[in-house]
């Protein structure tokens, strides 16, 4: 007898959870009682490029997509109704969205708590409304290479403490109701995400991670006013355009904050003429006489970085 076969079956799914689940998968030839023993672990991931073509990330035959899909739909049956602690899904174009669609919703109904998902669709893409209004997420990650709506009509997530969007999009009024609608939100990451709001404010008293990062984002609008309200903030990250004003600031218990302001080249020119007293008041672009107003914000700050675009408009 083996060193392995001793062990328990607990012990075997825990050591199986540091594996993907196609790499899991490979393990029930070893014996029959391997057979289906990776379809019982908690942690599920589940990639498209690693499983379709894995070196020259190319389909070499028919039906593999086909496979790629069934393979899932085994793992999930073989689960039954246990418990899902961990659903990781990235799927590029090619994968059908019904069955994406079935997926999700399978693991949202037994009580998954963490759910990764990127999703590269060649058309608009828009996750099941159930993803929206789950009582067990405690970890969301949604991600695209295009645009995608995480959300369409309700949003009721209580128990989730830490969002990450990627090219997803926000339209008018969504930003605040994200904020109200998920109240133990402590870690908010956005990366090119699109919001259609010129007027923002993030608001939260227990929010302690925040980071917007814009950088080869194209926004929908420019931001005639950006505020934060977020008294337990202790790591800001921002990086964007100038918003035209930063009416409030209240961030006194910031212990690390990143500033990378992006300039357009004209408005980097306004600054040194402004410098140079070349230009009056009434020719500068608005917004490059408020920066201060988000610096001054970080008063109480320990680590603070800033761009040189960001010093430049100071």
């Amino acid at each position: 007898m083996d060193l392995f076969s001793s062990l328990p079956n607990e012990l075997l799914y825990h050591i199986l959870s540091f594996l993907s689940t196609k790499e899991a998968a490979l393990t029930s030839v070893l014996s029959k009682r391997w057979r289906n023993l990776f379809a019982f672990v908690p942690y599920l991931e589940f990639d498209d490029s690693v499983f379709l073509h894995p070196e020259e990330r190319k389909r070499e035959k028919e039906g593999i997509l086909q496979s790629f899909m069934d393979f899932v739909d085994r793992v999930l049956d073989l689960h039954g109704d246990s418990l899902i602690k961990t659903f990781s899904l990235k799927c590029k174009t090619g994968v059908d969205s019904d069955h994406v669609d079935r997926w999700i919703c399978n693991v949202l109904a037994r009580g998954v708590s963490d759910l990764d998902l990127f999703i590269d669709f060649r058309d608009l893409y828009s996750l099941p409304h159930e993803v929206g209004v789950s009582r067990t997420l405690v970890v969301l990650r949604v991600g695209s290479e295009s645009d995608l709506y995480w959300w369409q009509k309700f949003l009721c997530l209580p128990m989730l403490k830490t969002l990450v969007l990627d090219s997803c999009w926000l339209c008018i009024g969504q930003f605040q109701i994200l904020l109200l609608a998920c109240p133990a939100l402590e870690e908010l990451d956005m990366t090119n995400t699109r919001w259609k709001d010129s007027n923002v404010t993030v608001s939260s008293s227990i929010l302690k991670e925040l980071t917007i990062d814009l950088h080869g984002c194209c926004s929908v609008v420019n931001l005639k006013s950006l505020s934060f309200d977020a008294p337990s903030l202790v790591y800001f990250y921002y990086c964007d355009s100038l918003a035209e004003d930063y009416p409030q600031v209240n961030l006194k218990n910031l212990v690390e904050a990143q500033i990378n302001l992006l300039l357009t080249q004209a408005q980097i020119e306004q600054v040194r003429a402004l410098n140079n007293e070349m230009l009056v008041a009434d020719d500068v672009f608005p917004g490059l006489g408020n920066a201060w107003k988000l610096i001054t914000g970080l008063r109480n700050v320990q680590q603070l970085y800033l761009s040189p675009d960001t010093l430049e408009v100071l």
